[in-house]
């Protein structure tokens, strides 16, 4: 049975970074991150994040895109990062019954089309992000289909790469709200340490990844 892996954690966690990464395979998703460490990591980071390839194309992962009401950030593409709609458009979808789950944060909806799930799914393995509600609707639907992983990063660490995106995050609504998804951490399936160097966090991804579907 095809699984659904879903990644859970407060904003600037890297769950966005880490599924594009996970799907595409593309080294220069991870450029800036590379470009940060020194001369005398960087081959070894660079061979890690090969190796991590290497396990991916045996497993290949298709990327559920979710939808959201709220404006794209900078470099954010409809149909690539999400399906973009106005508030008005969205709620006509679920006055329709086109999501599997929706919820609303910060103001916007978020949620998953029920077809996108089904496709994708009976194609093989595939990645999503979710919140915390989004995590666990979607645990209720699939169960054991669905496995969780939660991408832990410090309260100080988490703020200083939100000030970093140059918008208004960074308001007591978010900071509450990201309080309350980093109480899911104990319920997820896995914990993963995302204050690491990228391509550990990738290396300890790729192995519960790998533990998952050989079971």
């Amino acid at each position: 049975m095809n699984k659904l892996f879903i990644l859970v954690g407060p904003s600037a966690a890297g769950k966005s970074l880490i599924s594009n990464f996970l799907v595409h395979k593309d080294i220069t998703i991870l450029n800036n991150l590379i470009n940060q460490v020194d001369d005398s990591s960087k081959l070894a980071m660079l061979e890690n994040l090969n190796l991590v390839i290497d396990n991916l194309n045996k497993s290949p992962f298709r990327k559920i895109i979710t939808s959201t009401s709220r404006n794209p950030r900078e470099n954010e593409t409809h149909g690539t990062d999400y399906y973009f709609y106005d508030r008005v458009d969205f709620e006509s979808k679920i006055n329709n019954g086109d999501f599997l789950e929706y919820v609303e944060n910060f103001g916007n909806y978020y949620g998953t089309c029920l077809n996108s799930i089904n496709s994708s799914l009976l194609n093989g393995n595939s990645i999503i992000v979710l919140d915390d509600k989004g995590a666990i609707k979607m645990k209720e639907l699939l169960n054991t289909q669905a496995i969780t992983i939660y991408l832990d990063v410090p309260v100080d660490v988490m703020e200083k790469r939100m000030s970093f995106r140059n918008d208004d995050t960074l308001s007591m609504i978010t900071r509450t709200t990201n309080l309350h998804i980093m109480s899911y951490k104990d319920k997820s399936d896995f914990v993963i340490n995302a204050n690491n160097r990228i391509d550990f966090v990738l290396l300890d991804l790729v192995e519960i990844i790998k533990n998952t579907i050989s079971k």
